[in-house]
């Protein structure tokens, strides 16, 4: 398993770029703000938390544009990428941060007062953890594409709940799992535009996102805003990186996407493996 630290200097390369950032106003959206800025960046910022999102923004003057954004709000996220390409010009980055805990009732059964009718759960965690991601790569593509000959990153905040069960969160883990569907749905078809798709998925970490039975009784590395914040740039360091799954733990980078490709034949075997593979070149051939 390959892991990856981003050295000394490495973000020096951000300074003069223009980084669309939604879900930005506290945690690890925050924190990436902050380094994208404090090295010289522009920064788009969306966040429905006006007040802090404007906060962290407002010593930076002319390099800072923000707009209250709802993630699964889609005329929200359109205007967001209207303003930052009117303000700036190229879009060289865009990271997709958005996302809650919350609305989590599948599991619990709710009726209406009236009929008694058994009512349907609500799918805000959906709306915002999945919905958004796929509104942002919507019209991150489409301003990545005015731009052709730039090379461009759209990095996706997924989370271990893709990888690995957190209960109580079910939606939330569906969500972050179809982000990750996402990546690998594009990256194969991403890179002839010239531009490349990961996704960051963070272990534990310390936010306002943290369940506090979590934090109680953990004893393992837990990750910092700052430690995944730099991951998430790792993308735009190394601008060749194309497909990956980052999971971060204990604010270190370990890529999960080369190791589940290379191991297909021990859990898939041989045969199946090399069917499975034939196949996706076939279905990949078609798509072109």
């Amino acid at each position: 398993m390959t892991t990856y630290t981003i050295n000394e200097g490495d973000l020096n390369i951000l300074k003069g770029k223009t980084i669309l950032l939604i879900g930005g106003s506290t945690g690890i959206g925050r924190a990436a703000v902050q380094i994208a800025l404090d090295y010289g960046a522009n920064v788009a910022l969306g966040d429905w938390n006006e007040d802090e999102g404007r906060k962290v923004l407002e010593p930076f003057g002319e390099r800072a544009l923000f707009r209250k954004c709802d993630v699964s709000n889609w005329d929200d996220v359109l205007s967001l990428f209207e303003a930052a390409h009117a303000q700036f010009g190229v879009i060289n980055s865009v990271l997709s941060n958005a996302g809650i805990n919350t609305h989590e009732g599948l599991l619990r059964d709710e009726f209406d007062t009236e009929t008694g009718k058994l009512q349907p759960p609500d799918l805000k965690s959906i709306q915002v953890n999945f919905i958004g991601h796929l509104y942002v790569t919507k019209c991150a593509m489409h301003y990545f594409g005015k731009h052709p000959e730039v090379p461009c990153q759209l990095v996706l905040t997924s989370s271990a709940g893709a990888f690995f069960p957190a209960p109580p969160i079910y939606l939330y883990c569906a969500a972050k799992s179809g982000i990750l569907g996402l990546m690998r749905s594009l990256r194969s078809e991403v890179i002839k535009k010239n531009v490349t798709v990961n996704i960051v998925a963070p272990w534990l970490t310390v936010t306002p996102m943290l369940l506090d039975d979590w934090l109680a009784g953990w004893t393992l590395p837990k990750n910092t805003a700052e430690g995944v914040a730099q991951t998430l740039f790792l993308p735009i360091v190394r601008n060749q990186i194309n497909g990956k799954s980052f999971f971060v733990a204990g604010d270190e980078a370990y890529e999960f996407e080369d190791t589940l490709f290379e191991t297909e034949p021990s859990w898939m075997g041989e045969r199946l493996c090399r069917d499975v593979r034939k196949g996706q070149e076939i279905l990949l051939g078609l798509g072109e």
